[in-house]
């Protein structure tokens, strides 16, 4: 049997990962993140640019939500690390 490709895929969103600065931290300076669902490529830029201006302060949990709802977007930008 032949598996077909899912047809709600669209190739110019993906997941967006990035680093976001942790602050009132010895272990590290920064944190790993990435969005909850896949975002259209064109918006990786300004994601990038709302993200450098924020700073989170520990505990970090995986899951946790660091920026709800980035550019009006309904994608949440999750922690993909514990600190």
């Amino acid at each position: 049997m032949i598996e077909q490709p899912d047809c709600n895929l669209n190739e110019n969103e993906a997941i967006l990962t990035t680093l976001v600065r942790v602050k009132g931290s010895n272990l590290c300076n920064v944190v790993s993140v990435k969005t909850s669902r896949p975002i259209d490529r064109k918006l990786w830029i300004e994601c990038s640019k709302a993200l450098s201006r924020i700073h989170v302060g520990p505990p970090l949990r995986i899951g946790d939500v660091v920026c709800k709802n980035i550019l009006n977007t309904g994608v949440d930008i999750i922690c993909t690390k514990n600190i």
